[in-house]
């Protein structure tokens, strides 16, 4: 009787599992259009055989039936974490890409017509200064031309910075997003262990939810992980973010008391979650993440023209026919090798600047952009004002020297009542270019002189920079004071020519790394074809980097997708075994039915 019992439970664990096997595949074939959704797959497994005896031919066993051993979720990780790492480094290339289009779009098309019109009609306005400086059409013209400059220049400058700040609040937001996913998956964590601690049940849909978490922070940071017990242990930037008993959490620190720009820290030790010490590359594995890439296009400080090292010029060696006797040629070599004693020592020191400039702002999109965009606007505006305004270098009675207006070279005002010099054309906001100072010379006597307030990296105010450069406002309301004239009242046609040559005179370097000088004019080109090269190079690796991500996450679908074709074919299969299983219990009944009849 007791084997006849046993019977019975073959038949019910048969019922059973067919069962269990059907609502699995029907949770598949529903799901199948669900996003994120992993296919389900039931592993079955026979129960442990009875043993009723030993017979002469051996031994007399019977089976138990089956049961269901898991309910597997058909992943392959080695795939995820692939696709995560492609993933990762799409978005950073494809960040820097959209902040290159971005600032494309400030500066108009590719050669930025609109602006580099203002370069061209500043230039073309000087050409008319030339042909008549005495009339103040002319000279009304060059002034306006030179408002419409800085306007645009400004207004672009304006457009940078408060990219910037946006960049800076998107830094922000990805930090909170990163938390509020390192929460998700460690609410998971807690979910799927006690479910799965029986061992009877399986949490596969919360493992679906984590897997969907885990392949959005593989955007947004580089990761890494390891699942222990149903638990997944995560990493970002190679320090714990979720671990068994808790998350750390990341937030933001300003850069300094007067940069507000956000770098994020560990919130535990306030240390830097980005070693940026290294140049993000594939090879290191460091080019991972959006916000990374946000971080790289953004930069850490507002950059001006003087973040950017310029090359010393090599002294020139004296030949001896430019002069009269040995004994000046003999003095001039002297000087020359002083002097590049000097050079030397100056290169070697551009080098290490030059060295920094690659390391902390070059790959610092907006940061060195702006940069760039300033060292232009920095070259015209300070080139005209020496021109209107030359100065020249003076000894005091202590050995020291000062620049000073050259008032043998600078011109007046037009007018008797406007015979004034040292009147620029481009003013810093709060810093005047002369103090009238009385200073003692080297050789005892005393003099009243302008002394030209020299520009310090230190001091912003005192820069020619974007933001702190506006057109004269005295010569905007009177044109006469634009300082063109001689004492008699005629023109200075060498200044004039001077203000056209600012344009074709070949001195401007993109960059500490650039060998060729260009004139402004090819300066802007440069600049605008260098960032838009970048930008095509970054769109080139995130198409790249895309379509990688694509087809291994294409292969990940073949595993994890749900074939309705398939679990069609599952369905019936397991009604078959169903309906096998249910026949084989009616026969069962039946044969002890049977046997109660006739047993009485």
């Amino acid at each position: 009787m007791s084997s006849t019992m046993g019977n019975f439970y073959v038949g019910v664990s048969g019922l059973q599992s067919s069962q269990y096997a059907l609502n699995i595949t029907a949770h598949n074939i529903t799901n199948a259009g669900t996003a994120g959704y992993s296919r389900q797959q039931i592993i079955l497994t026979d129960l442990s055989y009875s043993n009723l005896g030993n017979t002469a031919i051996g031994k007399n066993q019977s089976g138990l039936g089956t049961r269901i051993a898991d309910v597997r979720l058909v992943r392959d990780r080695f795939l995820d974490t692939q696709y995560r790492k492609e993933r990762g480094r799409e978005q950073f290339y494809q960040t820097k890409y959209d902040v290159v289009a971005e600032v494309q779009h400030f500066f108009g098309k590719l050669e930025s017509s609109s602006f580099r019109s203002s370069m061209v009609n500043l230039w073309e306005a000087a050409e008319e200064l030339q042909k008549e400086s005495n009339s103040i059409v002319t000279r009304s013209t060059y002034i306006a031309t030179g408002v419409t400059f800085i306007d645009q220049a400004n207004k672009i400058y304006k457009q940078l910075t408060e990219y910037q700040e946006n960049l800076n609040k998107e830094i922000q937001d990805q930090v909170d997003r990163i938390n509020e996913l390192a929460d998700i998956i460690f609410e998971l964590n807690e979910k799927i262990v006690k479910i799965e601690a029986s061992h009877i049940e399986s949490a596969n849909d919360y493992r679906d939810q984590r897997d969907a978490a885990l392949d959005e922070l593989g955007g947004l940071i580089s990761i890494s992980y390891r699942e222990l017990n149903g638990q997944v242990d995560v990493y970002a930037e190679h320090r714990s973010l979720v671990s068994m008993d808790r998350v750390y959490k990341m937030g933001v620190r300003e850069v300094s008391d007067t940069c507000q720009y956000y770098v994020p820290i560990w919130e535990d030790d306030q240390a830097d979650v980005f070693n940026l010490y290294v140049i993000p590359n594939s090879d290191s594995m460091t080019d991972i993440g959006s916000l990374k890439g946000i971080l790289m296009s953004r930069g850490d400080w507002l950059a001006n023209y003087t973040d950017i090292p310029v090359a010393p010029k090599a002294p020139v060696k004296p030949v001896r026919d430019d002069f009269a006797t040995d004994a000046e040629y003999d003095q001039a070599i002297l000087d020359y090798q002083t002097e590049y004693q000097q050079y030397q020592v100056d290169y070697q020191q551009f080098v290490e600047d030059r060295n920094d400039y690659n390391r902390y702002l070059e790959p610092y999109t907006v940061n060195n952009i702006i940069a760039q965009f300033d060292q232009l606007i920095h070259g015209v505006v300070t080139s005209i004002n020496d021109i209107l305004c030359p100065n020249k270098e003076i000894t005091l009675n202590d050995g020291s020297t000062i620049k000073v207006l050259d008032e043998e070279k600078a011109g007046y005002g037009m007018g008797e009542s406007n015979r004034i010099q040292g009147t620029e054309m481009f003013n810093r906001k709060t810093t005047p270019r002369y103090t009238e100072q009385t200073v003692t010379l080297a050789d005892g006597t005393t003099s009243t002189v302008m002394v030209y307030n020299e520009e310090n990296p230190d001091d912003y105010l005192s820069l020619y920079t974007l933001g702190n450069i506006e057109v004269n406002d005295e010569l905007i309301k009177n044109p006469s004071l634009l300082p063109l004239s001689n004492l008699q009242e005629e023109e200075l046609q060498t200044v004039a020519d001077q203000l056209i040559a600012v344009w074709t005179d070949k001195s401007a370097r993109l960059g500490p790394n650039s060998l060729v000088d260009v004139d402004f004019l090819g300066y802007f080109k440069e600049f605008v074809g260098d960032f838009a090269n970048k930008g095509k190079m970054y769109n080139g690796i995130a198409e790249s980097e895309n379509k990688a991500a694509q087809e291994i996450d294409n292969q990940r679908q073949m595993v994890v997708g749900v074939s309705t074709d398939e679990e069609l074919s599952h369905l019936i299969r397991y009604q078959q075994g169903y309906n096998a299983s249910s026949r084989y219990f009616t026969v069962v009944s039946e044969m002890v039915e049977h046997l109660i009849n006739k047993l009485g």
